[in-house]
């Protein structure tokens, strides 16, 4: 292991972060957005391991922290950390004062400083294992890698709009993402992408250049992934932004087309959103070609195809039927005078609940046909995809952060991405309503046709793709198939029915007219 950092630092870091520290840090950890334990009440914050990253000044380090919550649950997490003198009374970076220290420095954090991104680059692209107080942070470039991180570096950008994780731009070349929380074993996103890198040749997807572990050296857990590097894509934006900018120009202008020029609604779609559809198309295409791509190599054990069973399909409408019930519950406790401005009412809700649960037997389909489960994207929707000049290319194949990271690797049918896309784009319509702050029936019924030729455009292009009876993973029929799809349609809007119950209560209609919507679609 190489470790030429001086000795004793570190142990005021620790000594610091585990003692006085320790307050500081459940206020500091509490106001990141990268936190997940938000809204569970926490017990405390302790500091598991401290990894030093440089021996030159000011002295870095990656600081491994526990968090308990109330009732024994505990996640770790990951902080760069500095030691510096505090920038005035207002820096919000200063954890906890050295106590020992002449010169008055803090332990702050890190993230926002050039120096420490660059130790992270250097430790992937030269290889390094770097020791901690216990555990053990090991980089490792890919071949497809090494010549690409063997490259100085000459700006790097930290972005600001993830949630979960930090992101950082190496001269428009690599693009780093710190996992911020650490999970034991494999993280897909590294997983995959090496995968479609390597074995699969998926060109819709950044090139995986190399990943960082980290082993605790205490327990038998296996070593979880820190960061994953990938070849960065020159984009003009995710797929949500690019659509709620074309949505805006489509109310500022399609409405004077429908009432000037006699158009009817389906005109003004055709016209103003042609070309912008035959992306969608692409975008099918591409989510075709991915699945098409994870089902591809049989030899591989954690990639292989394999058949879906009615145990398998049984478990899958278990989970989804206890999660209808445990939503339907949260959505009659919402007060009555709230019920009604969603136009609720105790019939409907009962109706709801018990459509969901038939059309949940549609599922049955995936048994009853040689059809195979496969890996997924996992969280699949417009903001995991990049626009680029050409057309999209897909990002993020971490899955949903919160979820069990062996539930994230897990084999599923690829439709649940289908129907993920699909949702993120009545969303994206109901947004463009809001940021116009219009609710006339001329805007509502554009963005209805709108979704609706966009549905259509995005399957019709997947189908071209991922043929129904050829695909191992599709069903028979796209008849079987869009009933499928139709189910997980419904457990995703179920699933955002209960973050905007939570979250952003004004926003709850959208869901609730999804799962509407989707009830009195025809069945395939």
């Amino acid at each position: 292991m190489t470790n030429v950092v001086p000795s004793g630092w570190v142990e005021s870091v620790a000594a610091a972060l585990d003692g006085q520290g320790r307050r500081p840090l459940i206020e500091f950890i509490q106001g990141q957005r990268w936190f997940g334990g938000k809204g569970k009440p926490l017990a405390d914050v302790r500091l598991m391991d401290v990894i030093p990253l440089a021996s030159g000044a000011p002295p870095r380090a990656l600081a491994v922290l526990c968090v308990e919550f109330r009732g024994g649950e505990t996640e770790r997490y990951i902080v760069p950390v500095v030691i510096r003198q505090k920038d005035g009374p207002g820096d919000r970076t200063a954890l906890v004062e050295l106590s020992q220290s002449p010169a008055r420095d803090w332990v702050c954090d890190a993230a926002g400083e050039a120096n420490t991104w660059l130790c992270l680059y250097d430790t992937v692209g030269q290889g390094k294992e770097l020791a901690g107080q216990s555990g053990c942070l090991r980089g490792l470039a890919l071949p497809q890698g090494r010549e690409v991180l063997s490259v100085p570096v000459q700006d790097i950008q930290v972005l600001s709009a993830e949630q979960s994780n930090t992101s950082v731009i190496f001269d428009r070349r690599v693009i780093l993402k710190l996992i911020r929380k650490l999970d034991a074993g494999v993280n897909p996103d590294s997983e995959v992408l090496e995968f479609l890198t390597t074995q699969a040749a998926c060109p819709d997807v950044p090139a995986l250049l190399g990943v960082m572990t980290y082993d605790d050296g205490v327990t038998d857990t296996a070593p979880a992934t820190v960061a994953v590097f990938q070849r960065f894509v020159p984009n003009c934006g995710d797929g949500w932004s690019y659509t709620l900018g074309h949505l805006g120009t489509l109310l500022d202008e399609g409405g004077t087309g429908v009432t000037g020029r006699g158009e009817s609604v389906s005109q003004v779609v055709e016209h103003r959103s042609g070309p912008f559809l035959s992306e969608l198309r692409q975008l099918g295409m591409i989510t075709g070609g991915l699945h098409v791509a994870l089902a591809s190599r049989k030899e591989s054990d954690a990639f292989c195809p394999e058949p879906i069973t009615l145990r398998d399909v049984e478990q899958w409408q278990a989970g989804m039927m206890k999660h209808l019930t445990e939503v339907f519950h949260d959505l009659r406790a919402i007060p009555p005078d709230r019920q009604s401005v969603l136009g609720l009412t105790g019939d409907e809700v009962t109706e709801l609940e018990t459509a969901c649960l038939d059309r949940f037997g549609d599922l049955q389909v995936l048994s009853r046909r040689s059809t195979s489960k496969i890996r997924h994207h996992g969280d699949f929707h417009l903001g995991q995809v990049l626009k680029t000049r050409d057309g999209f290319v897909v990002i993020d194949f971490e899955g949903e952060p919160a979820r069990p990271i062996e539930e994230r690797r897990g084999k599923v049918c690829p439709l649940k991405d289908v129907a993920g896309m699909l949702r993120s784009f009545n969303y994206a319509a109901h947004a463009a309503l809001k940021q116009r702050a219009t609710g006339s029936s001329a805007a509502i019924g554009l963005m209805k046709e709108w979704e609706r030729a966009a549905r259509l455009a995005f399957l019709d292009g997947y189908r071209a793709v991922a043929e129904p009876g050829h695909a191992v993973f599709m069903p028979a029929t796209w008849d079987e198939s869009l009933r499928v799809i139709q189910v997980y349609e419904l457990d995703k809007a179920l699933y955002e029915l209960r973050y905007e119950m939570r979250n952003r209560p004004e926003w709850l209609s959208i869901p609730l007219q999804g799962i509407r919507e989707t009830l009195q679609r025809e069945q395939g």
